[in-house]
Formats: structure tokens, sequence, C-alpha cells
């Protein structure tokens, strides 16, 4: 009995797939992941792995690839799955907000000359990431919809962010000649986008789980309140008369 109770106790703070709802804990959880957002803007990650490639003459060739990664996509696709759709939208939006207007949080600066980076088109990309890898989790979040929702995701940031450098460039504010190098460079980011996307969402309920005590709220008690000693002692005289 007493393993059933602390189990039922426990069983309520576990994640169920219920809406992230506004308390003060969802809150402090939103600043939180608005940090590590900024956090993850500066940092790069230096990595190497066996590559192999084709040259005409050789044939393939077997080296290793050295790889300078900056996990923003990633743990854009992360805090999706912990916040929900509505509030990564909140904390998006302080984003933006303090790039544009207070402090420099992009990652080649900030103000509101940056619409003009070609790398805006990607944080655009994040506001559809938002709306369709949040919709898909809304409903389920098994591993298999978690890995479409992290390849959905990583999709629509890229290619939002590919059609903002076409607009650029049509308005002649980059030269088309940068295009095709935009895209080779974004093109070798995209699957460690993916793997890092797909690994961040296969951890990310273990970690909710965690973060969901603080963002539930607390339970209502359903017990009926006690009558007061004196109050009780009067309406037993009224009855015994």
């Amino acid at each position: 009995m007493i393993n059933k109770r602390y189990k039922d106790i426990f069983d309520q703070y576990i994640h169920k797939g219920e809406p992230t709802p506004l308390t003060i804990g969802t809150l402090v959880i939103c600043a939180l992941c608005f940090l590590l957002l900024i956090i993850a803007t500066f940092t790069q990650i230096t990595f190497s792995h066996p590559w192999f490639e084709y040259i005409k003459g050789i044939g393939f060739t077997s080296s290793y690839k050295n790889i300078t990664y900056t996990p923003q996509i990633p743990i854009m696709i992360f805090i999706i799955y912990i916040l929900g759709k509505k509030f990564s939208y909140l904390m998006f939006l302080i984003y933006l907000l303090t790039g544009f207007f207070i402090w420099p949080v992009f990652i080649y600066g900030g103000g509101l000359d940056y619409i003009k980076n070609y790398l805006f088109g990607y944080l655009l990309g994040f506001i559809f990431a938002i709306l369709l890898s949040g919709t898909i989790l809304k409903f389920n979040q098994s591993i298999k919809i978690r890995l479409l929702a992290a390849i959905i995701g990583v999709i629509t940031i890229h290619t939002v962010g590919f059609i903002y450098c076409i607009l650029l460039a049509l308005f002649k504010i980059i030269d088309f000649n940068l295009i095709l190098p935009i895209v080779n460079a974004m093109s070798n980011k995209f699957f460690y986008d993916v793997l890092f996307s797909a690994i961040a969402l296969l951890v990310a309920p273990y970690i909710k789980n965690i973060l969901w005590i603080c963002m539930k709220p607390k339970p209502s008690s359903n017990k009926p309140k006690k009558i007061k000693k004196s109050r009780h002692k009067k309406l037993n005289n009224q009855l015994s008369h």
C-alpha cells in the first residue's frame, strides 16, 4: 500500500502528453530555454569522422572530415518538444526582440539591419518549424513521430532559409553569386542538423519528465474542509435538544 501510494504521487508528475500549462514554473523553463538558445548560437563543436569521396580518375578514397558545428537548430527542435508550440513561440519572440533591440544575440550580431543577412532566413524558418513540428508532437510523441518531427523541422528551416536567400538576391541585397556557396555550406550542415535534432528529440522526454515537476500545476485538493471544533460542538448540542 505504501509503495502504491508513493507510485500514485510520483505518477502525477510524469508528463503523459499533456499540453504545457501556464505556470510560474513554465515561465522559468522558458527563460532557461532562452538562455540555452543563446548559448547554442555561440557554441562551436569541433569533431571529425571518416569520410568517403569520389575523385575522378582515382575512385573512392577515404579520409577524415573535420567539422565545426553550431548546434542552434537541434537546440531549437529540442525546445519545441520541451515547451510545446505556444510557449516556443513566446520564447522565440523574446529571442528576436532581444536581438533586434537589446543585445546582439544572433550569430553575426543584431539590430534591425540583421534582416539583410542571409542567416536571418534560417531564423524565420524557426517560426515555421515551431508550427509544423509542434503540431506533429502535439498529437503523438512516439519515437517514430519524434524522429519525423525532427526531420520536418530541419527541412522547414533550411527551405525557408534558402527561399530567403533567393529573395535577398532578387532585391539585390546580396549578390546572386553568393547563393551557391551559401547553399553548399548549409547543405553540408543539413545532415548534422538532422542527426543531432533526432538525438535531441530522443532524449527530450526524459528531460521533460524532470522539468515537468516545475511546469505542472499543483494538484487541487478534493478533501472536504474540516469543520471547526467549536462549531461542530454547537451543532451537536442543537441536535441533542
